[in-house]
C-alpha cells in the first residue's frame, strides 16, 4: 500500500512537469502607460494576447499590436499606423526561460520572486529586456505572473522614437515621453 502511493505521488508529481501551462486571457491583464504635456499620465492595454509556459520553462508571451486599446479610437488608429506599422509588424514577443523545477516545487499558495532576462521582439528588433516577477501558485492548476516592478521600454532602443515623434506632431503636443512603463498580471492555467 505504502509502494503505492509513493508511486501515485510521483506520477502526479511527474505528470506536473511534463505539463505545460496557457494563458488565460479573461484573468489577465497588461498595462502600458504615457506620459504627454509633460505630466498628463495615462493608462492603455491590448485587446489580445496569447502566451504559454512549456513544460521545459520556455515562456512567451505574445501581443497583437492591432488591438492596442487607448480609450481613444483615433489614438489606437495612429498607433498602429504610426508607431507600430502593425501592417508589416504585427505583433510583438517577449519570451525567456523560468527554472521549470522551481515551478513544480511551488506549493498553492506560495510565491517566487525571480530575476529573469528575456528577449523582446518589436518593430523587427530583437533586444534583451529584464524584468522582475512574482510566480504564484494559486492552486493545483493555476500560476499568477505578474511584474514585481513595472518594466521600462525605451522607445529608441526599438527604432519607435521617430513614430513617437510623429505621434506628438499630429497631436500637438509638447512631449510625449518615450520611456513607457510597463505592468501585467498573467494567469495561467495548465493544460
Amino acid at each position: 500500500m505504502k509502494s503505492m502511493l509513493t508511486a501515485l505521488c510521483l506520477a502526479g508529481i511527474t505528470s506536473f512537469a511534463h505539463a505545460g501551462w496557457n494563458l488565460n486571457s479573461d484573468d489577465s491583464n497588461f498595462n502600458f502607460a504615457s506620459i504627454k504635456k509633460s505630466n498628463a499620465y495615462e493608462t492603455h492595454t491590448f485587446n489580445s494576447y496569447e502566451g504559454s509556459i512549456s513544460d521545459t520553462g520556455e515562456a512567451v508571451l505574445k501581443l497583437d499590436l492591432n488591438s492596442v486599446n487607448t480609450g481613444i479610437p483615433i489614438r489606437d488608429e495612429r498607433m498602429q499606423n504610426m508607431l507600430f506599422n502593425t501592417v508589416k509588424f504585427p505583433a510583438a514577443t517577449y519570451s525567456l526561460s523560468i527554472d521549470s523545477e522551481k515551478l513544480v516545487a511551488l506549493k498553492a499558495g506560495e510565491r517566487l520572486q525571480m530575476d529573469v532576462e528575456g528577449t523582446l521582439s518589436l518593430f523587427g528588433i530583437e533586444k534583451t529586456l529584464p524584468a522582475s516577477l512574482n510566480v504564484f501558485k494559486l492552486g493545483e492548476k493555476r500560476l499568477l505572473v505578474s511584474t514585481a516592478k513595472p518594466i521600462a521600454l525605451k522607445a529608441s532602443d526599438f527604432g519607435l522614437d521617430k513614430g513617437v515623434e510623429a505621434l506628438r506632431e499630429i497631436a500637438k503636443l509638447p512631449v510625449i515621453s518615450t520611456t513607457v512603463p510597463v505592468n501585467f498580471s498573467l494567469v495561467f492555467d495548465q493544460k
